[in-house]
């Protein structure tokens, strides 16, 4: 064929000619007249998948953010944008309907106003959207932000900072549309980034190096026709009259011993709250001789000022300062609104409401500067409108509209007040850092509050934590929410379960995410114990978001998005050659043709795969639901018997028999089934050759079930006549108790039977190393190089370590991230021993092979079980015998799931060796001995390659034998005899 546009895929035969399809379209192609007709498809399907459906909000779940007051979130879901009050009221969608994906949501200081990211026009621009629909989004065009992936916005004015994927720091004016670039690493995305309360310094973490991470600040200057806030009495430099000089760049204000990250202005601006990877408590393995360090994290903060005492010194005045009192923080809370700031229930209620927006300054929040009671709320006023007369041109309840309803905004007026000037005193800053008072462990976000500062922690898990198919699924556990109190002097749970938070722009209110629901609550109070929504236990109702879907417009915008994340995360700019726009626009009009969810996945899997290059994925996705019923298995091999009725069993797995789903459970304690026999029936019902065992344990994995199996037959020589009886000494035939015709046996089903079968293939290997070796060579295998095969490793090489030689078996790897651990252990030489009297001798280092080492591979070792092969040969630990291994070390890092949950891979990292540079990469690497495994060898239960790696193990081995001290000549410590004097 001479196709040119599209590849040939899936070609099929009746004998004479081929048929195939090459992008949409069918072909057969006749080898008599060698000649191609595209056939010409006349089906009038319906293309329900094409139609409009509803998806539930909380399963595409991707943001949230409180509006500066906490009494109203922006949710993103399934790529739309949505705002609502947090309780009650409409749900307002911003943005185009469909086809379109919308991130990072967040209010502006108005908060009648949100800025996001969309895709609109093909690349992501940022958009300030008005909740009144009267009003036109305004959007930010010809800003190259790249993709961003976090957004602040300035507590002071109509700016955002955002980190993108270029691991640059933004400033973007959104009033005058300039883009201003602050910071750039070389090394890491930036690591969080927070506003002062002044909206003057913009804190953040950014990567000096592979292993080093500092916190920094930039000095952002108000625009030339605002002038910097008066000093009043905090800036006592000003104070006397003593300008202030800000620094021209970005000034590293802590010196990291690992990774400063995630900084947290004080809500007072004194202080900087920071996580820092600085604290090396090592913990002992209880496995083998190892140490390590699970937590390594604290919580820190960085005294702004030089005037400003150690907070975590108890003063005897601490109750009056207002900057530390929760007190203040709570009255304060008052002020803002009785619950939860979104409801005029009472008949006094709505005028107390209007008061408070039409500029009533008599009772203004004195300590809140985000949110002066006399300044209208946009969102504030939509509450308010609850019994207030519509206004011409303007939907009933819509935010935004106070201007054209002539009441006294922003813009009319009313200033907010404006926070105290932060003071940053930089000389001998770094050597003001505190570490708070708790524990180290693994910490997750830290954010200052009004006399507090909020944290979450995480407890340890094992890797593996659920990943067995009988697990409930619910094995990602969240953190722990707590704050350290600062008038108090300790920290104290707030809620558990947490997975992140977030806290309104005046730091009362904080919303947390839990698993997969959200939850308001006052930032310096205790989660309350109830669990259903509603204002009184603070969880959102995201039921009330109605989240509608158009197929062909959002598959559409999927794959734009694919095909932009493959051009921003690459690993090298030119695409490797390809002209990837030219990829673009040869598979865009397919997009048109397709009817299934499917399609939009082969599609993609398609455009990736122009790229030629390996780890450019996609799965997941929003596929159409089918029925699903847990395939239950017994763990055995069976065959049908004509002439006993049954299903003769002809092998039992049996792996680990501590482990439920990790052998068969015909091989339970107490379970009288042996192999040779017969399978009847399952739960009463008869098995036939047209009715398999497996027809009948579908939906029952984890269930008992009754077995009925014909009896076995006697062995030979148990009868009567055995014993030297006659059969009318063993009494009348009559009078013997007639033989059952079946006996039954109850087993739990299992859900997969294969980590039964993996553990019996390994130690059936272990077993024939062992007797061809006479026990001398161990054996191991290792699946894949992620936690799963780590923990084979161990299990393997613990248990193997002392023999003489050792075969490291890494066939069928599955690629991971720790071969180089794995490496790291298997290239330590033995050089000596540790004897004693009574324990034997223990080799230096423990745990070192003391002979030769033999590595097995095949073609379906990949990844980094490619890269372990590689290497194994470049460290000459060893011969590497087998197949060429699968040839793809192109890394990846998925975190940028589609709107649907599809994830996509995009290879960012390329692997270079110093022999053969990229060349693994779509090649693999060659064993130093090529060994087939055929077909044949598999049926008639040979393994040729194993039996090659220990031939190999022997010969090195008689080569080069083990060396062990001579015991029989100790040293002696006996004194010498004094010569004589004579």
């Amino acid at each position: 064929t001479d196709h040119v546009d599209f590849y040939v895929r899936n070609p099929s035969s009746d004998g004479r000619r081929i048929v195939y399809h090459a992008g949409a379209d069918l072909f057969v192609f006749d080898p008599a007249t060698d000649s191609t007709q595209q056939v010409a498809v006349d089906y009038r399907s319906p293309r329900v998948q094409r139609n409009r459906k509803f998806s539930p909000a909380v399963a595409y779940l991707d943001g949230a953010q409180l509006n500066p007051t906490g009494d109203a979130l922006a949710v993103t879901t399934r790529g739309k944008a949505y705002t609502f009050f947090n309780h009650e009221g409409p749900v307002v969608q911003l943005g185009r309907r469909d086809g379109v994906r919308h991130r990072l949501a967040d209010f502006l200081n108005e908060d009648q106003y949100v800025v996001m990211v969309d895709d609109a026009n093909g690349e992501e621009e940022l958009v300030v959207h008005s909740v009144d629909i009267g009003e036109t989004p305004r959007r930010l065009t010809g800003l190259d932000i790249g993709r961003p992936v976090a957004l602040k916005v300035s507590p002071a004015e109509d700016k955002v900072a955002l980190s993108n994927h270029r691991q640059e720091l933004l400033l973007v004016d959104l009033k005058s549309g300039t883009l201003t670039t602050l910071d750039r690493s070389d090394w890491r995305p930036i690591a969080g980034m927070d506003w002062s309360p002044d909206g003057r310094w913009l804190a953040y973490g950014f990567a000096t190096g592979y292993n080093a991470t500092e916190i920094r600040v930039v000095h952002v200057p108000p625009p030339q026709d605002d002038a910097e806030p008066e000093a009043d009495a905090a800036d006592d430099k000003k104070a006397e009259g003593e300008e202030p000089i800000y620094p021209t760049g970005p000034v590293a204000i802590t010196r990291p011993i690992l990774h400063d990250v995630s900084p947290s202005f004080d809500p007072d601006g004194k202080f900087l709250y920071f996580l820092s990877y600085r604290d090396f408590n090592p913990v002992y393995d209880n496995l083998h001789f190892d140490l390590s360090f699970p937590w390594g994290m604290r919580p820190y903060l960085v005294i702004l000022r030089d005037d400003e005492p150690n907070p975590f010194m108890p003063r005897p005045d601490m109750d009056d300062d207002g900057g530390h009192a929760d007190h203040d923080a709570d009255d304060d809370e008052d002020d803002v609104d009785d619950d939860d700031g979104d409801d005029v229930d009472e008949a006094g209620a709505e005028d107390e409401e209007l008061a408070e927006i039409e500029g009533d300054e008599d009772e203004a929040d004195e300590d809140d500067y985000a949110d002066d009671e006399g300044d209208e709320r946009p969102l504030r006023a939509l509450r308010a409108s609850v019994n207030v007369p519509e206004v011409a041109g303007a939907p009933a309840g819509n935010a935004g509209s106070e201007e054209k309803n002539g009441k006294n905004g922003a813009k009319n007026g009313n200033k907010r007040k404006a926070p105290p000037p932060v003071r940053i005193d930089f000389e001998g800053i770094e050597r003001r850092v505190l570490a708070f008072p708790v524990s180290d462990s693994r910490y997750g976000q830290i954010a200052g509050a009004p006399g507090r500062v909020l944290f979450t922690s995480y407890p340890l898990h094992g890797a593996l934590d659920g990943h067995h198919a009988a697990d409930d699924g619910e094995s990602e556990e969240g953190g722990s929410l707590r704050a350290w109190v600062f008038k108090e002097y300790k920290s104290e749970g707030i809620a558990d379960n947490v997975s992140s938070f977030d806290l309104s722009r005046n730091r009362k209110k904080l919303l947390y995410f839990s698993g997969r629901r959200l939850r308001v609550i006052p930032a310096t109070e205790k989660a309350p114990g109830e669990s259903g929504p509603g204002r009184r236990s603070g969880w959102i109702d995201l039921a009330r978001i109605k989240v509608p879907v158009l197929p062909p417009g959002e598959w559409e915008q999927m794959y734009r998005e694919a095909w932009r994340l493959q051009r921003d995360h690459f690993w090298t700019p030119d695409m490797a050659e390809v002209d990837w726009q030219a990829i673009y626009n040869r598979y865009y009009p397919l997009l048109q043709r397709i009817s299934s969810r499917s399609e939009v996945s082969d599609l993609v899997w398609e455009m990736q795969g122009e790229l030629g290059t390996s780890h450019a994925y996609e799965f997941g996705g929003d596929y159409r639901r089918s029925p699903h019923f847990s395939q239950g298995t017994l763990g055995a091999e069976m065959t049908w018997d004509p002439e006993a009725g049954g299903y003769r069993i002809s092998n039992i797995v049996e792996g680990d028999p501590w482990n439920p789903e990790g052998t068969s459970p015909l091989a339970a304690p107490g379970v009288d089934v042996e192999a040779g026999d017969i399978l009847l029936a399952i739960n009463g019902q008869r098995l036939d050759a047209e009715t398999a065992p497996a027809q009948l344990l579908v939906n029952q994995a984890g269930e008992e079930v009754l077995l009925t199996l014909a009896p076995r037959p006697e062995p030979a020589g148990e009868g009567a006549e055995a014993n030297g009886e006659s059969p009318k000494d063993a009494g009348d035939e009559k009078d013997a108790p007639e033989k059952p015709k079946y006996y039954a046996a109850v087993v739990k089903a299992i859900h997969s039977d294969e980590e039964a079968r993996y553990r019996a293939w390994v130690e059936s290997n272990r077993r024939a190393v062992h007797e061809a070796s006479g026990g001398r060579i161990g054996y191991l295998h290792i699946p894949d190089m992620g936690p799963h095969g780590y923990a084979e490793f161990h299990r393997g090489f613990l248990a193997e370590v002392m023999r003489d030689g050792l075969v490291v078996d890494v066939r069928y790897n599955g690629g991971g991230h720790v071969s180089q651990l794995i490496l790291e252990k298997l290239a330590r030489r033995r050089i000596g021993y540790d004897a004693s009297r009574w324990s034997g001798m223990v080799p230096y280092p423990t745990e070192s092979v003391a002979g030769p080492l033999v590595a097995l591979t095949n073609e379906l070792a990949g990844s980094d079980g490619d890269i372990f092969c590689h290497s194994f040969k470049l460290l000459k630990l060893g011969p590497l015998v087998g197949k060429r291994t699968w040839g793809g070390v192109i890394g990846i890092s998925p975190r940028h799931p589609l709107v649907d949950g599809t994830i996509t891979t995009q290879p960012e990292y390329s692997f270079w060796f110093e022999d053969v540079g990229w060349n693994v990469e779509n090649y693999g690497t060659d064993p130093d001995l090529d060994v087939d495994f055929a077909p044949q060898d598999y049926v008639a239960g040979r393994d040729p390659q194993l039996a090659r790696a220990i031939a190999e193990a022997l010969r090195l081995l008689a080569e080069h034998p083990v060396v062990l001290p001579d015991v029989t000549t100790r040293p002696s410590r006996a004194l010498p005899r004094l010569p004589s004097r004579g």
